[in-house]
């Protein structure tokens, strides 16, 4: 215990102490306003648009116990079809690797074409950074439907709308990282004379090929996710399916395709992972 004039003289100088801390910097007190602007603002909006989002509690709880009795009868998954599901879901596993192989040859010119420390005209610059933000802007269901129109039903549909997607957004993640190297490595390549092709490749590829692989893998996850949605507008795949189990009823068959994605989902996100590691 602290007697109760050693209290009294730790509080009086704590007190002295705390009088001789400095005021808090002007550029700390602007962020903590404009911390508290922007909190206010979004819980304004959530308020004016909880009607237009029809955020209702009451109808939230009544569909939960619907849903309950529409999600039993997808149990228990048939197996009968299963080997017709599983050529499916190969068929959408290789529309993701094509599609994502296929970005890649688009992605490192509209990469490096799009970075401001690559290219000095500013011409070329916004041109090709417009461009990408129009293929990342176009959903792959999108481009999916407009080559299925100009193609035909099948996977090849499926891959030409996943490679044009995955370039502008590959496309975007690399520039920002080839905007972020240390120049001095580039500056010392150039110096010796170098051809510009041999200053991208010694100068800056070094620096950006950990981010290259990284943003590949991940987008490759992301493409058989989005595969499996692409079948449902006929670009073939598992999806095209569960696009027709569901619209005949045969929600057993429909349970089996969805454990199958989950799990490859699954499989994959776990094996992506290991060789983000090794490449690091």
């Amino acid at each position: 215990m602290i007697p109760s004039a050693g209290l009294t003289m730790l509080l009086s100088n704590l007190s002295a102490n705390s009088k001789k801390l400095p005021p808090l910097p002007a550029e700390l007190k602007r962020r903590d306003r404009l911390s508290v602007l922007l909190g206010g603002m979004v819980f304004l909006t959530l308020l004016l648009t909880a009607g237009p989002a029809e955020i209702s509690p009451v109808r939230l709880l009544a569909g939960l116990g619907r849903s309950a009795a529409f999600v039993a009868r997808f149990f228990p998954p048939s197996l009968h079809f299963l080997p017709a599901f599983l050529y499916s879901l190969l068929q959408t596993l290789i529309m993701a690797f094509w599609g994502t192989f296929l970005a890649t040859f688009l992605v490192l010119p509209l990469a490096f074409l799009g970075s401001k420390n690559v290219v000095r005209s500013p011409v070329v610059y916004l041109a090709v950074r417009g461009l990408m933000d129009i293929l990342r802007g176009l959903n792959e269901l999108v481009l999916a439907l407009v080559f299925v129109a100009a193609i035909g039903l099948g996977p090849l549909p499926g891959i030409l709308a996943l490679t044009l997607h995955t370039a502008g957004v590959a496309g975007k993640l690399l520039s920002e990282a080839i905007e972020t190297v240390d120049m001095g490595q580039v500056e010392a390549v150039r110096a010796t004379g170098s051809h510009p092709l041999l200053v991208l490749v010694y100068g800056f590829w070094p620096q950006v090929a950990p981010a290259f692989y990284s943003v590949t893998l991940y987008l490759f996850e992301v493409n058989v996710r989005s595969a499996t949605v692409l079948g449902l507008v006929g670009a073939g795949g598992i999806g095209f399916d569960l696009m027709q189990t569901v619209r005949a009823f045969r929600f057993q068959d429909a349970a089996t395709i969805i454990l199958l994605i989950l799990l490859t989902v699954f499989t994959i996100d776990k094996v992506s992972a290991r060789i983000r590691q090794s490449l690091v």
